[in-house]
């Protein structure tokens, strides 16, 4: 168990800090504020929707891959982009999309983000050397995945399994569970890991960070990121969302969890636990 008395760590510390905090740092760079302006936008304007009860356009935002501050073409105004899939498009009608745009501006008026207009726009796919041939894959269906579906054509950078990863929190709470699953099951009696598996719950797509299957009842661990404080509202709304669906049990770990390995421990076997024992 963690020392009540430990310091927290650098990225705890920055998860608990507020957007306005980490915008007023100092020796931030330019990039990293922009970067911060674009994030504190979204978050804020989530948070917003769903008090204000437009949970389905709040569930829209979570579709934002990435979030870009940059000069427009003649340099004189700063536009925000929000990047999203090219498979989400269909989700952003005219009017969803005017009425984010309208609460993104409302946002940086209010907060002083600076930002002078907003638009929607596909994320720009990696791609490699070898385009052709991952290209061909993906029209003939032989690379068609749902697994680690975030887009992009080369190939993953962080693979173990076969299985694909987008950061090393995520690699790390797989191969807790993996050695959880070896080591503390038997044969006839464990659990099966499935990261980043594709779904679908009524109006929305959705990729889990980790989904758990244990004694005939499936579970939702979500690794928190960046600023994740922000989003806590928007996280509720999206966990009622998997448990109406039939998720037995969700829960998060913490970027102070996946700095320590004995409570990134603690906190998946207590995750098991629950899942075994929910009805």
């Amino acid at each position: 168990m963690r020392d009540s008395a430990r310091q927290p760590s650098g990225a705890t510390r920055r998860e608990e800090q507020s957007f306005d905090e980490l915008l007023s740092a100092p020796n931030i760079t330019d990039a990293e504020r922009n970067q911060l302006r674009a994030e504190a936008t979204i978050g804020h304007a989530a948070a917003l929707l769903v008090l204000r009860g437009e949970k389905k356009l709040a569930e829209l935002l979570l579709e934002v891959k990435n979030a870009v501050v940059e000069p427009d073409y003649q340099g004189n105004e700063e536009d925000l982009w929000l990047e999203i899939a090219p498979e989400s498009q269909q989700l952003f009608s005219e009017e969803a999309t005017e009425a984010i745009k309208a609460i993104c501006m409302e946002v940086s008026q209010r907060r002083g983000y600076g930002v002078d207009w907003v638009g929607i726009r596909e994320i720009m796919p990696t791609v490699g050397p070898h385009w052709r041939e991952q290209v061909r894959e993906r029209l003939t269906g032989k690379r068609q995945t749902n697994q680690g579906r975030t887009v992009r054509l080369e190939s993953p950078r962080i693979i173990e399994d076969n299985l694909a990863f987008t950061n090393r929190g995520e690699l790390a709470v797989y191969r807790a569970l993996k050695q959880i699953q070896e080591k503390d099951y038997s044969a006839d009696e464990t659990i099966a890991i499935f990261p980043l598996p594709g779904g679908r719950v009524p109006g929305h797509t959705w990729e889990p960070d980790v989904l758990v299957t244990y004694r005939g009842r499936t579970g939702v661990l979500e690794i928190d990121g960046p600023h994740h404080n922000n989003r806590r509202a928007l996280d509720n709304s999206r966990d009622h969302l998997l448990r109406d669906a039939g998720i037995a049990f969700v829960d998060r770990v913490t970027v102070e969890a996946l700095d320590d390995p004995n409570e990134l421990y603690a906190v998946l076997r207590r995750f098991l636990r629950r899942l075994g024992d929910t009805k």
